[in-house]
C-alpha cells in the first residue's frame, strides 16, 4: 500500500512538472494552468440536487424543478467565479535570504494582477503542504505573502513549487494552479560543532600583535596634523617644544585564525564543513580576524560582514 501511494505521488509530481516547468519571473496564471474540481461540500451539494431532481420528476412538481435548476445555476456560476479568481494572477518577485541547513527559508512572494477583478480568499502554500497563507488582492493592489520551506541540504536550493488555490465564492468548487519559479537561494552548511577556535596561524612567532591607530598601547608622540582630535594632544609635551605634539596609541589584537578542513577531525565532509561554518560565525561574533581555505580558494584573513558572507558562500558551494 505504501508503495502504491509513493508511486501515485511520483506520477503526480511528474505530471505537475511536465505541465508547469520552472520559468523565470514574472509568472502569470493562464486559463490552461487552472484546474478545478468539486470540493467535499460540492459533491454533497451535487447529490442533493440529484435527489431533488428525482423527487421533482416523480411528483411532477414545477416549483421543485425551478428550485433544483436555480440551485444548479448558482453552482455553475460559482464554478466560473472560482476559475476566474485565479486567471491573470501574477507572481512578480520572490526574495529570500540565505539560511543554514536545517533552518526555515522564508520566501517573500509579491502577487498582483492587471485587471479590475478583485481576488478573494487566495491560499498560497509551498507544494500544497505546510502552512497556508490566505490573502485578498484589490484591483491595482500588490500583496506580499511569506511562504516557509525547510532547507534540508546545503547548496543552491530551488524555490519550492507554489500552489495557489481558492474555493471562492461559496466553497462548492476548488480551483488551483501550480507556479514553479526558477529562483534559487543559497543554503549555508549546518552550523554545528564546538565553539573552540583553532590556534592562530602566527602563534609560533608572537601570540599578539600591534595595530596602529588604536587606544591601548602608547607608542610615542608625533607632530600635530590638521584634523587630529584635540583630546589626543599632549599639552605638556607641546609646552616644551614649538609645535603641538599628539599622542599615538595602538591596539593589541590576536593573530588571525586560519580555518581549514584538516583542522577538523571528522571523516564526513559535511561534518567538517559544518564545523568550519560554526567557526566562521564564532570568530565573526568575537571580532577575531580569520582566514578560510576551502578547496583551492583562500579567503582573508579579514573581518566584517562582507568577509563572513564570502566565507559562508564558499562553504555552501564547496
Amino acid at each position: 500500500m505504501a508503495r502504491l501511494r509513493r508511486h501515485a505521488r511520483d506520477l503526480r509530481a511528474r505530471f505537475i512538472e511536465r505541465r508547469n516547468p520552472p520559468s523565470g519571473l514574472p509568472l502569470t496564471i493562464s486559463r490552461r494552468r487552472v484546474y478545478i474540481l468539486p470540493t467535499r461540500n460540492g459533491a454533497v451539494f451535487a447529490i442533493l440536487l440529484l435527489v431533488m431532481l428525482l423527487g421533482a420528476t416523480n411528483y411532477s412538481n414545477s416549483l421543485a424543478f425551478a428550485l433544483t435548476f436555480w440551485l444548479a445555476a448558482i453552482a455553475l456560476v460559482s464554478m466560473h467565479h472560482a476559475h476566474a479568481n485565479l486567471v491573470g494572477l501574477r507572481l512578480s518577485t520572490i526574495h529570500a535570504g540565505p539560511v543554514f541547513a536545517g533552518d526555515t527559508l522564508k520566501f517573500d512572494i509579491t502577487l498582483d494582477h492587471a485587471n479590475a477583478r478583485r481576488r478573494r480568499a487566495l491560499r498560497i502554500s509551498a507544494d500544497g503542504q505546510g502552512a497556508t497563507t490566505q490573502v485578498d488582492i484589490a484591483p491595482g493592489e500588490t500583496q506580499t505573502v511569506t511562504v516557509e520551506h525547510v532547507a534540508s541540504e546545503r547548496g543552491r536550493c530551488m524555490c519550492p513549487r507554489l500552489r495557489v488555490e481558492s474555493i471562492y465564492p461559496v466553497g462548492l468548487f476548488r480551483a488551483w494552479s501550480w507556479l514553479q519559479p526558477n529562483t534559487q537561494v543559497l543554503v549555508y552548511p549546518r552550523c554545528a560543532g564546538h565553539d573552540r577556535l583553532p590556534g592562530g596561524a602566527g602563534a609560533k612567532q608572537s601570540s599578539r600583535r600591534l595595530v596602529l591607530l588604536g587606544t591601548d598601547e602608547f607608542l610615542g608622540h608625533r607632530d600635530y596634523v590638521a584634523g587630529d582630535s584635540p583630546r589626543h594632544i599632549d599639552w605638556k609635551a607641546s609646552a616644551r617644544s614649538d609645535d603641538l605634539r599628539v599622542r599615538e596609541y595602538a591596539d593589541r589584537q590576536s593573530d588571525a585564525v586560519c580555518l581549514t578542513e584538516d583542522r577538523v577531525s571528522a571523516a564526513d565532509r559535511e561534518t567538517r564543513l559544518s564545523q568550519l561554518a560554526r567557526w566562521v560565525v564564532v570568530a565573526d561574533r568575537a571580532g577575531v580576524a580569520y582566514g578560510l581555505q576551502v578547496n583551492t580558494k583562500q579567503f582573508g584573513p579579514d573581518q566584517g560582514p562582507a568577509h563572513r558572507v564570502a566565507c559562508l558562500r564558499a562553504l555552501a558551494v564547496a
